[in-house]
């Protein structure tokens, strides 16, 4: 079985002043030795990847976390401000890259290219197929001291040299074709008015929009794999409205908790469940609010991810379960039911 062509690298210039950057000082200035350590990992992750991209996404997140020794929240944190910054860039698969990182290895993707097409067309890995020990090479003459050697079939060189073009040509139409694809222009502002005029009536209304916010909206529109401005849009406006209908979402739980626009945009999940219908009228802790099934009891009320629970939080309580009697009594989940302390 022929072995794979390789499209990754094994090491990559590390400059020595790197960290003097400005943009990667700003990271060091906002995150320490940390950010700093982080970026480096990054650049080691996308050199070892596949065409230099780097799968974004909550399994990798996770692997990525436990690689670096740090939490996911830490981790997407350091990953949005780097994008931020412009150090990082997502496409539109969901994978992470550097564009500076990537014009590094251009040159070396271009000979590589070259001595595979070189190989292509001599037959074989080694070149000539017909070459045969203590024979002379079809493809080539030399004198006699073997101090000079010269091409004889000059279509060859003159090929490789077309190819060279040929690659280095789809190489910017790529380039240019990635470059129009980060340029789009995000809805922002639309994406703020849609939330004040659905959601704004019962939840807090949104005054401006910052860089953090701008940040973790692109974010989200990436991974609900929104191309164009009106997809964007619609999209929007569909979480909006699913999440202005919850009447958890709204505020009427037991600890009259709303839901906010950063806390419905500040991570991979909480968007998620929105739209999955975990906030909905008609399911799971909901059902409890609304007399479906039985009223919660003495001490007990339900967290914000609808689990429903009494005192200091850890006990879990099936949503079928009875009212809780009084203080004097504690689940069982042995037992599956209330039992007197």
């Amino acid at each position: 079985m022929p072995k794979p062509n390789k499209n990754s690298a094994d090491y990559f210039s590390h400059d020595c002043d790197m960290r003097n950057d400005i943009k990667i000082r700003a990271l060091r200035r906002k995150y320490g030795n940390t950010g700093y350590a982080v970026w480096c990992y990054m650049l080691e992750t996308l050199t070892g990847s596949e065409n230099f991209f780097a799968p974004y996404n909550a399994v990798s997140k996770e692997l990525m976390a436990a690689d670096f020794d740090i939490q996911v929240s830490e981790l997407e944190a350091i990953i949005e401000y780097c994008m931020q910054l412009n150090l990082l860039q997502m496409n539109e698969d969901g994978q992470i890259y550097s564009r500076a990182h990537q014009r590094r290895f251009e040159d070396m993707l271009v000979k590589r290219e070259r001595r595979r097409e070189i190989n292509r067309q001599n037959g074989a890995k080694g070149g000539n197929p017909n070459f045969q020990k203590g024979k002379p090479n079809p493809y080539y003459t030399g004198s006699e001291d073997n101090q000079s050697v010269m091409p004889d079939n000059q279509k060859i060189s003159e090929d490789n040299s077309k190819l060279e073009e040929n690659i280095r040509e789809e190489k910017r139409t790529e380039e240019k074709r990635k470059e129009k694809k980060i340029e789009i222009e995000y809805p922002y502002q639309d994406i703020m008015r849609l939330w004040n005029e659905i959601c704004g009536v019962v939840l807090p209304k949104l005054k401006a929009l910052n860089d953090s916010r701008r940040s973790k909206i692109r974010v989200r529109l990436n991974e609900a794999k929104c191309k164009t401005p009106d997809e964007m849009t619609q999209w929007a406006k569909e979480l909006f409205t699913t999440c202005a209908g919850s009447r958890f979402l709204c505020g009427e739980n037991n600890h009259q908790w709303t839901a906010s626009f950063d806390w419905l945009f500040s991570n991979s999940t909480n968007w998620v469940k929105v739209m999955e219908g975990n906030y909905s009228n008609d399911r799971g802790a909901n059902k409890s609010r609304t007399g479906v099934q039985n009223q919660l009891g003495v001490g007990e009320y339900l967290t914000s991810d609808g689990r429903r629970t009494y005192g200091s939080g850890k006990a879990n309580i099936p949503l079928s379960a009875p009212p809780r009697p009084s203080e004097k009594y504690q689940w069982s989940a042995e037992s599956n039911t209330w039992i007197m302390i």
